[in-house]
């Protein structure tokens, strides 16, 4: 079961975000959004099953063209 509070294993709510652009004036202290989205906590919660397509995606950019650079120069 995949854990929201991870980096990478949820989406910003876009609800809150227009929100928060109208509301946010403050630096640090931010007041409370309320969000029928995501019910407040400011996020949207990714399955497991795009979580390990976007890990997948990622690991594809980055390690595989330096894995076949390696194998190219022996």
């Amino acid at each position: 079961m995949p854990d929201p509070d991870l980096h990478g294993n949820h989406d910003p709510c876009p609800a809150c975000a227009l929100r928060r652009e109208v509301m946010d004036t403050a630096p640090i202290t931010r007041a409370e959004i309320q969000c029928n989205v995501c019910k407040g906590v400011g996020w949207l919660p990714l399955s497991a099953a795009e979580i390990c397509r976007r890990t997948c995606e990622e690991a594809r950019r980055i390690y595989w063209p330096e894995f076949e650079r390696r194998i190219a120069h022996g």
